[in-house]
């Protein structure tokens, strides 16, 4: 092992992932001086972050090798830690993962996950996936992979059948639950809560939760009776996306199920044909979309934001870390430390009423060792039944791929839950359109 270690950002042009995630090693005390390798197809985009990166490393006073490139050989050779953030197409291709399936009556507020979207998305990005995980076990076997990219549950599945080390996905939505509770109960610190969770990524659902000396659960199976979970809190409360919600959809699964889902109404209600195929639903239930021209706009306003930085002063929040755990786990795994956070691997167990091999989210313990999961045992049965049929159809997306079998891919498709009001030769039409429109990037089948 070097004295430093020598991370790279598949996907370093970012201009939302890279500087927040690099920012986060710069305010990490063993990760501060470390190598930065940035390598993107394109590296206009990876030079900005580069530049942006440089001068923040100086403000900070430290003095890291930052480079940028868009050779993948040169940048992923001997790499201690790899970063994956990318989406194959970029926005351009993902218009159609709206547009296709918004003709067939359903709508993704966000379309990177599940449904055809989701479907879509993935499959345009298995090739690429693939070629990755190859060039990895070529150029730096004894790497540790974490995965940003979405769909997070298959996508990651796919490296964690072709690399050889460790890899896990990363997402923060849990924390979007554990910012609810600690702003409900005015606690100081997320430290104070203790949370049981499981599921798979954006479906995921806290069981047992404790927030100093209140059982979570049971005080909002009271507070529920009577109110909302977008109640409870005073005020307008966005999540960490910027993204409002009265939190209804959340309010009536808890009700439900006993337990507490994932507040991000927008990602839960993909996993549900009727409040994302019904415009009226959405209406009721305050769901909203992300429309491509609010996308465009958003990468718009980031790369100004990065280049005014660049020539002028740098925002105040880049001195300070974000949520998001990278660094930490980086960190951990480097002074052979232990750390403990959300992460999706394989299950091999940990959820034992779910199919092994499929990936799935729980706490995951970070050691020199990699990545363990912690046992959570059997999800309770009304959350068994929602997320069993989104275990199986994730299993089959990955498994056509693998076995270049468009058909199954297809069959795969026409089993997902949110395609339950189309027949099978609309869903078979809908998949072949999305399949046309994304050739350039699929040569699996």
């Amino acid at each position: 092992m070097t004295s430093k270690p020598k991370i790279v950002i598949v996907g370093g042009g970012s201009n939302s992932w890279t500087p927040n995630i690099v920012r986060d090693m710069l305010l990490t005390d063993s990760l501060s001086n470390a190598e930065y390798v940035l390598f993107d197809i394109n590296k206009q985009a990876s030079d900005l972050t580069k530049a942006f990166l440089d001068k923040l490393a100086g403000r900070l006073g430290l003095t890291p090798r930052i480079v940028s490139t868009d050779n993948r050989t040169r940048a992923l050779k001997d790499a201690d830690y790899i970063i994956i953030t990318i989406s194959t197409g970029g926005l351009k291709a993902m218009a159609h993962d709206l547009a296709i399936p918004d003709e067939y009556g359903i709508y993704h507020p966000v379309g990177d996950t599940c449904g055809p979207g989701g479907w879509a998305r993935f499959i345009r990005n298995f090739d690429v996936f693939v070629s990755l995980a190859r060039d990895m076990n070529r150029c730096a076997p004894g790497a540790i992979v974490l995965n940003y990219s979405n769909p997070m549950t298959t996508l990651t599945d796919v490296l964690a059948r072709l690399f050889k080390g460790p890899v896990v996905g990363l997402c923060h939505g849990l924390f979007g639950n554990l910012d609810f509770i600690k702003r409900l109960y005015n606690l100081k610190s997320e430290d104070e809560i203790a949370a049981k969770y499981a599921g798979l990524n954006h479906f995921f659902w806290i069981t047992e939760a404790r927030a100093g000396g209140i059982d979570v659960i049971a005080d909002l199976t009271r507070r529920l009776r009577r109110q909302e979970l977008g109640g409870l809190l005073k005020g307008k409360y966005a999540d960490a996306m910027g993204w409002t919600s009265g939190r209804k959809l959340a309010t009536e699964l808890f009700r439900q199920t006993g337990v507490m889902p994932y507040v991000g109404d927008r990602h839960t209600s993909e996993f549900f044909s009727c409040y994302i195929t019904s415009r009226k639903n959405m209406k009721k239930y305050g769901i909203e979309r992300t429309n491509m021209s609010q996308r465009r706009k958003a990468y718009t306003d980031r790369t100004k934001r990065l280049q005014k930085m660049i020539k002028g002063r740098i925002d105040q929040e880049y001195f300070d870390r974000s949520r998001e755990t990278a660094a930490d786990i980086i960190a951990a795994h480097w002074q052979g430390k232990v750390f403990i956070d959300v992460g999706n691997v394989p299950n091999v167990g940990q959820i034992s009423s779910l199919p092994h091999g499929v990936v799935v989210e729980t706490a995951v313990r970070v050691d020199r060792n990699g990545f363990t999961p912690l046992t959570f045992g059997p999800l309770p049965e009304p959350v068994q039944s929602m997320v069993a049929p989104w275990a199986a159809v994730f299993t089959m997306w990955v498994d056509a791929c693998f076995k270049k079998d468009k058909e199954l891919a297809l069959q795969a498709l026409r089993l997902d839950p949110i395609c339950s009001h189309m027949t099978g030769r609309q869903v078979n039409e809908m998949g072949r359109r999305l399949l046309t429109v994304h050739k350039r990037y699929i040569t699996v089948f």
